[in-house]
């Protein structure tokens, strides 16, 4: 079993997968730790492939207010015309950012790979960012799963 270093999960943005009470649920670790248990590497390749392979089945909802927070800062740079018109070029193919089309870039930015979980059926959570420990909170979920 190749075990994740705790070094390697403070360096980097892991998808876990879980159940919370009894539903599915994705976890975006942004930096946070995670539980022992999900930390085999072998493990959470095949689930995120496994994952990917995935059609969609459903509708996602968005957690509007949870969302605002989490793009609050670090987006200003979308301000400049050129940097969005390619960031929406090169995204264009993205069916998670497609999905969100109505919304403003900063969401379809931060939102689309949550969306895209929460359409294959997970409840899907982000690290909150400016918490202290692990705190993560509801970025979207399939419809009619609250």
């Amino acid at each position: 079993m190749a075990k994740i270093s705790e070094q390697q999960i403070k360096e980097q943005d892991i998808d876990w997968y879980c159940l919370i009470n009894g539903r599915p649920a994705h976890i975006a670790s942004m930096g946070g730790m995670i539980p022992s248990m999900f930390r085999d590497r072998n493990i959470l390749r095949m689930q995120q492939e496994m994952v990917a392979d995935m059609e969609p089945i459903t509708n996602a909802v968005l957690n509007d207010a949870n969302i605002q927070i989490m793009v609050a800062d670090g987006y200003e740079y979308l301000q400049d015309q050129m940097i969005s018109a390619a960031i929406v070029a090169a995204n264009r193919n993205n069916p998670g950012f497609a999905y969100l089309s109505d919304s403003e870039l900063p969401i379809r930015l931060f939102a689309s790979t949550f969306v895209e979980k929460a359409r294959r059926g997970f409840r899907s959570f982000a690290r909150k960012e400016d918490a202290e420990g692990n705190e993560y909170i509801l970025i979207a979920e399939p419809v009619g799963a609250s």
